[in-house]
């Protein structure tokens, strides 16, 4: 069987090879992770497949049924009631999911490759938003590879300057934001975003996503974010 751009043991697919009508990849940093979007319908279930370990994010609340696979055997089926803003993190593993509920769940979920290259350590000065600009960014949870976080900014407000490792951003509100790469402000960069749509951020384009502070200049905002540590 197989699929995709993981080998698992189990012999599955990944999930976006194996059900594209629930998954799709909605940003990407080439060599490094991709965030999935799971959207799902009530009723629909998925075919087997298999996840390397995953950070999510419940944008919306779900009510699912999931039954493990091992050895070309499903297990009995758990159901699962998941709040909105849930932000587990998942150990690799094969599974069937359904959605027994009565509205359509939505989940992101970030997926590091094989043989991704280390994040390697921060550079000197690096401040994180987390603890410059605590008032507006909230860490939901962290493993020793990657941080769950959301961003929560009114319209008109701005972050302090602050730094970033590669992430991978998902659009839960807003219309537009200003960057300032390096925090200069003679340079700010006015950026249309929109609700649902995923935007790779590697430090590798420069100070536009590593080095910067950002004004809220559109609608409130709330961008979920995945970054390496």
């Amino acid at each position: 069987m197989g699929g995709g751009p993981f080998a698992f043991k189990s012999g599955l697919p990944d999930c976006c090879s194996s059900n594209p009508e629930n998954y799709k990849v909605v940003a990407e940093i080439a060599g490094v992770a991709r965030l999935v979007e799971m959207c799902m319908k009530p009723g629909a279930e998925d075919k087997p497949h298999d996840h390397p370990s995953h950070s999510m994010y419940f944008a919306t609340p779900a009510k699912l049924q999931i039954q493990a696979w091992n050895d070309g055997k499903l297990s009995e089926p758990e159901i699962k009631e998941i709040p909105a803003g849930f932000a587990p993190i998942f150990p690799p593993g094969a599974h069937v999911v359904k959605n027994v509920g009565d509205a359509e769940a939505r989940v992101l979920f970030v997926e590091e490759y094989p043989n991704a290259p280390a994040a390697g350590a921060a550079a000197a000065g690096f401040v994180s938003p987390f603890d410059c600009s605590g008032d507006c960014y909230t860490k939901l949870a962290e493993d020793d590879k990657w941080v769950t976080g959301i961003l929560d900014m009114k319209s008109g407000d701005e972050d302090k300057p602050h730094n970033h490792k590669d992430h991978l951003i998902y659009v839960l509100e807003g219309t537009e934001v200003t960057i300032y790469p390096d925090c200069d402000k003679a340079q700010g960069k006015a950026i249309p975003i929109e609700k649902y749509h995923g935007i790779p951020a590697p430090v590798a384009a420069g100070p536009i996503f590593s080095n910067h502070c950002l004004k809220n200049t559109g609608g409130p905002l709330k961008l979920l974010f995945f970054e390496r540590k």
